[in-house]
């Protein structure tokens, strides 16, 4: 890291006193801590509170590993420390407040390109697209899994180093102001929404809050110079809603847009593929949906000067992250692995393309509930049931959760497909078992509470 000790003393926007060995504050910092297990001697650990554990719990442990600097609340050091004078402490009043500073003030020592990703869905693929584009030309910063939120994107800015020459940052939220608060920490050069979706509803209502939520990174952007927003031109909320004072570059299949791709055909995994600029790239994601994601990683990496078949070659050859629209194979059957997951557009995008794969036998759709969706929970679930009911080439609709039976319920009601709603994952599990035969195609889809994963992992076991 560029980072010396003594600089945390004069970051101005968070006040932070130090107790220790005077000498320690020459010494450069070698990285942060947050987890005790893992915390190494040379490193420094910052005691964050969380839901179930306070890192101050265990400081004791981390000195028994040979860490000698920490960064406490004021709290904690006046009532405890007496006993742990041996170790070099930087004494804050909010321990999470100082994380995001630092890695504020660090951000900005680093005079490189940013880009900020947010939307309703296809964040993180969208996110491991671009950073894979920009690395055919560039060192790429890039979260570290969906490490995205409050705690997540400090984290990963302190990743930084001098060999970076640009970042993509991923920013997620489920409340007003997160956004805001992230870019503030992240300062982008860049921002691009992917689309405005019912993710959410419980904390933001509606697609209007949804998209008020979302455009903070907007916002950010409109109240400094010289910065750009990529914008989906075929998203109704987005296309309508285009940030003013600075630059926008849309892109999109359907409507008129700076970077105009034309949508090719799915394949019989449901693989997309288009062309732009006469040159057709065929990703080995299934998904119509992410022939967007993948527009977006074009449009980002043009403005960039990566050039366009080096773009090609690397969406190419990118693959799915684990747990999101992932096929996985097994004894013939081929299985659409999408359960890290789920809201109402999100489902409909992985139903619609398990009806568009191509496959011998049954397809099979294993759902759970979609969760955060608060009033307006039953009515998505039930819009989810109509929806399957309309592909009619669906035919069998497994559900799991307490809102989930409203979708086998409604798709049991509106068609002649085979509906069974579960109370338990063994049930589920064992069930599965027993209709799936080779040529096959499974979905499991669910939020991320819903661990269906194991319904993964379990159907394949003896």
């Amino acid at each position: 890291m560029d980072l010396l000790y003594a600089e945390l003393l004069n970051i101005p926007t968070c006040k932070i006193t130090y107790q220790g060995r005077p000498d320690a504050l020459n010494f450069p910092i070698t990285g942060f801590a947050m987890d005790s297990r893992i915390a190494k001697s040379d490193e420094t650990f910052l005691a964050l509170p969380g839901e179930k554990f306070d890192g101050h719990l265990f400081i004791s442990d981390v000195r028994q590993r040979g860490v000698k600097n920490f960064i406490v609340s004021e709290s904690w050091y006046n009532s405890v420390a007496l006993s742990h004078l041996d170790g070099n402490f930087f004494i804050v009043a909010d321990t999470l407040f100082a994380l995001q500073e630092i890695s504020r003030y660090y951000r900005l020592k680093f005079n490189i390109p940013l880009i900020a990703l947010t939307g309703s869905n296809g964040k993180t693929t969208t996110k491991e697209m671009m950073a894979s584009v920009l690395a055919e030309r560039f060192q790429v910063l890039k979260n570290q899994g969906n490490l995205n939120n409050h705690i997540g994107v400090p984290i990963s800015l302190l990743g930084l180093t001098r060999q970076h020459e640009i970042a993509v940052i991923e920013m997620g939220t489920n409340h007003f102001g997160e956004i805001t608060r992230l870019a503030e920490i992240a300062n982008p050069t860049v921002g691009l929404i992917t689309n405005i979706g019912p993710a959410h509803l419980e904390f933001f209502k509606s697609l209007e809050g949804v998209f008020r939520a979302k455009a903070e990174l907007w916002q950010f952007l409109e109240k400094h110079e010289n910065k750009v927003a990529f914008v989906n031109a075929d998203d109704p909320f987005l296309g309508k809603h285009k940030p003013s004072g600075i630059r926008v570059v849309t892109y999109g299949f359907n409507n008129p847009a700076d970077v105009k791709g034309q949508f090719l055909k799915l394949d019989a995994e449901g693989q997309p593929s288009f062309k732009i600029g006469g040159v057709e790239i065929s990703l080995a994601i299934a998904g119509m949906h992410n022939s967007y994601n993948a527009l977006a990683a074009v449009a980002v990496g043009l403005q960039f000067d990566v050039n366009l078949n080096r773009i090609k070659t690397a969406l190419e050859k990118f693959l799915p992250s684990s747990k999101r629209m992932e096929i996985i194979r097994n004894k013939g059957i081929i299985v659409i692995n999408d359960c890290y997951n789920s809201n109402p557009e999100s489902a409909r995008k992985s139903i619609l393309t398990l009806s568009q794969m191509q496959a011998p036998g049954k397809r099979i759709a294993i759902l759970a509930d979609m969760l955060e969706l608060g009033d307006s929970a039953e009515k998505e679930h039930y819009g989810i049931g109509e929806y399957i009911a309309s592909l009619k080439n669906i035919h069998y609709l497994l559900t799991y959760g307490p809102f989930s039976k409203k979708t086998s319920e409604r798709a049991q009601k509106l068609s002649k497909m085979h509906a069974l709603h579960f109370e338990n994952k063994t049930e589920l599990i064992e069930d599965v078992k027993r209709i799936i035969k080779k040529g096959d195609i499974l979905l499991i889809k669910g939020s991320r509470g819903m661990a269906m994963e194991e319904v993964t992992k379990g159907i394949f076991e003896t």
